[in-house]
């Protein structure tokens, strides 16, 4: 989910605990509660120092890794009470600890249940866990939230209020599950066919995206109710190509490589030699796929640049792009 569903969640979840009698009738625990909520429900995305740190293509590799996985949600749930405790809040520490355990394990949740995925079941399995049936940006989510938010605003008791809230965000997610298996069932049946079938949620509940992958191809489309709209075909790139090969040299490509999937790589001559696109075709918004890693090469086929990340604009590629092929060509 995005940072600002996060959020959102972190003070529904404040709201949700003044179910509580002890929270409720103390303010000061409250407030301690709050911000344990709204910080636990982004500590797992705390990673972000990788970036920071590292750069963007070893963040793209770990991003939802350690940080998402069983042992971090109890050294986030202590770490974050612990600095609220210890900055002299006067509270029930158990309350605390529980209500951020809660934040931490919620953000874990959300993150498994969409195309991307966390490595949630570290240190026992290092496979990429999405169960695929909500997207990445969920507007019922946000919407239930804010009707409560306003209530809670009104002088509705929030506990209540999003006690019911959350009944319904429950009843709604587990929809979606069974719609996602549904509509998976629907195309296996429908189809025939025999490949690997990732299917891939959108805000829509009647529409899901997906990708068909066999041994020579890749299909990507759309189920809009009871239709399949078959909308690109790409024949599998020759892992013998010369280009293709030595774009797999590059560090930015192995780190999107390492939790990638439905992966296709294509390339195309410039003027200083060929450009190397590997695209995740989970990610699919119109006729882009936005989710890649590029490298540019020389004629000598010799890296002169990389990027992996989100890609929305190819003018933003370029200015990425740019200042390290400037670099290149200097040495």
């Amino acid at each position: 989910m995005d940072t600002s569903t996060h959020i959102t969640i972190g003070i529904g979840l404040a709201g949700l605990a003044h179910i509580d009698p002890v929270i409720s009738s103390n303010p000061e625990l409250a407030q301690a509660v709050l911000l344990g909520t709204i910080i636990g429900s982004n500590a797992p995305d705390f990673d972000y120092v990788i970036k920071l740190l590292k750069g963007t293509g070893m963040y793209t590799e770990h991003h939802r890794g350690a940080s998402h996985s069983i042992p971090a949600l109890f050294i986030w749930t202590f770490f974050v009470s612990g600095v609220i405790f210890l900055f002299g809040w006067n509270v029930s520490l158990m309350h605390l600890l529980l209500w951020t355990f809660i934040a931490v394990v919620l953000h874990v949740g959300f993150d498994i249940m969409n195309a991307y995925g966390t490595q949630a079941g570290r240190p026992i399995t290092k496979k990429w866990l999405s169960l695929n049936f909500i997207p990445l940006f969920d507007p019922i989510i946000i919407i239930v939230h804010l009707i409560g938010f306003t209530l809670w605003l009104t002088g509705l008791p929030p506990g209540i209020v999003f006690f019911f809230g959350y009944i319904f965000l429950a009843i709604y997610l587990i929809n979606r599950y069974f719609l996602s298996i549904q509509n998976r069932k629907f195309f296996l049946n429908k189809t025939k066919k025999s490949g690997i079938f990732t299917i891939i949620p959108t805000i829509w509940l009647k529409k899901w995206h997906f990708v068909f992958e066999t041994e020579s191809s890749y299909q990507v489309g759309s189920i809009i109710g009871k239709n399949i709209n078959w909308i690109h075909h790409f024949e599998k790139h020759n892992p013998n190509c010369e280009i293709i090969k030595a774009s797999l040299t590059d560090k930015n490509v192995q780190h999107f490589l390492a939790n990638s999937k439905h992966v296709h790589a294509l390339y195309f001559p410039t003027s200083s030699g060929s450009e190397v696109r590997w695209i995740d075709l989970r990610f699919r918004h119109k006729d882009h796929y936005p989710y890649m890693a590029v490298v540019k090469l020389d004629q000598a086929k010799s890296i002169l640049a990389s990027y992996t990340g989100w890609v929305h604009h190819s003018r933003k590629l370029n200015e990425k792009l740019l200042p390290s092929e400037k670099r290149a060509m200097q040495l």
